[in-house]
């Protein structure tokens, strides 16, 4: 007889029960999502670079193939492709290109937030909305002092998945 979904879904609901049992979780640790967390303007989290600028980065097709992420980046401005490296990336939007990306002193007038907008000619377009959650991210992380937080950010040491096999 055939294994079907409705076969295997009672075991990857068990070996997920195992997981979810393995390390509890509260709902008050529980974080909103992003777009929640800085819908409004006048939040006081500061976004981190590893994890939510540069994913947001990836998500809105910045460090794509197509954009700033090519061998030779667009508009004399170069991403890691997908943003796997962190310091590089870091550096190329503080100090990198043609003109930095990031204006500590005036965080509207960084590129990064206008461009985006289509505020200004981006040839890639209009990204997000002025006022929208992601402006919001990248305004705030600039306010905060755009800093790389490579060393504070932890790291997956190990994964493991219990049981570690599942006979049928």
């Amino acid at each position: 007889m055939p294994l079907t979904l409705r076969h295997t879904l009672p075991a990857l609901v068990a070996c997920s029960t195992v997981l979810l049992l393995a390390e509890v979780v509260r709902a008050d640790d529980l974080l909103p999502p992003i777009a929640d967390r800085f819908a409004k303007s006048g939040t006081e989290e500061s976004p981190s670079f590893q994890r939510h600028v540069l994913p947001l980065m990836g998500r809105l097709g910045c460090n794509g193939r197509a954009c700033h992420g090519s061998f030779q980046g667009q508009g004399g401005f170069r991403l890691s492709l997908f943003g796997y490296d962190f310091k590089t990336d870091h550096e190329a939007l503080l100090n990198g290109g043609d003109a930095p990306r990031v204006d500590l002193e005036d965080p509207d007038a960084s590129l990064i937030i206008f461009k985006p907008t289509d505020e200004d000619e981006h040839e890639g377009g209009k990204r997000y909305d002025e006022g929208g959650w992601e402006h919001h991210v990248f305004k705030r992380w600039i306010e905060s002092g755009a800093k790389n937080d490579g060393e504070d950010v932890g790291v997956l040491e190990r994964l493991e998945v219990i049981p570690a096999e599942i006979v049928f």
